[in-house]
């Protein structure tokens, strides 16, 4: 009894210690991801549609809001690829909550938690949908005073 009871103590530590391996780990400054894509208007052919990009940030964690505080800082940009039957306009980003960091003598403009980015775009008259666009969103995330290196998130948008 006790023999199979060691054995099953050993087996759930190795099945423990390989799950927890088997999960990426986040690098530093990998602190954005998608939330949801969501549309405002009707998706048809020869309309003018929102698209409205949910971006959820780490705790802990900001991100340069766009624009950015100082011409020096890397502030978020969404940038969609080019698709046949549709003409984005340029994105409309969140106004950034001003934030005091230890030895800036300027709060600084950052996105927290969440922040959503606006695409108007226009769907040509022989769009043939579903369509699926790409892009990517540029940005530098910071903990506190200490900022990583920027980074790009791709994006992913089904016009259904």
């Amino acid at each position: 009894m006790m023999k199979n009871l060691s054995l099953w103590v050993l087996t759930l530590c190795t099945m423990t210690l390989m799950a927890g391996a088997q999960a990426p780990a986040k690098k530093p400054g990998e602190a954005v991801s998608l939330k949801g894509v969501s549309f405002k208007g009707e998706i048809k052919p020869g309309a003018a549609i929102t698209a409205v990009l949910q971006f959820q940030i780490q705790d802990g964690f900001h991100v340069q809001a766009n624009p950015a505080s100082e011409d020096t800082y890397v502030p978020a940009v969404l940038k969609l690829d080019p698709a046949v039957g549709v003409v984005s306009s340029p994105a409309k980003y969140p106004a950034g909550k001003e934030e005091k960091v230890t030895g800036l003598d300027k709060p600084l403009k950052v996105y927290e938690k969440t922040f959503e980015i606006l695409v108007p775009m226009k769907l040509d008259t022989t769009a043939s949908l579903p369509l699926s666009l790409t892009g990517t969103l540029s940005y530098q995330a910071c903990k506190g005073s200490t900022c990583f290196p920027p980074r790009r998130l791709k994006v992913d948008l089904k016009l259904p």
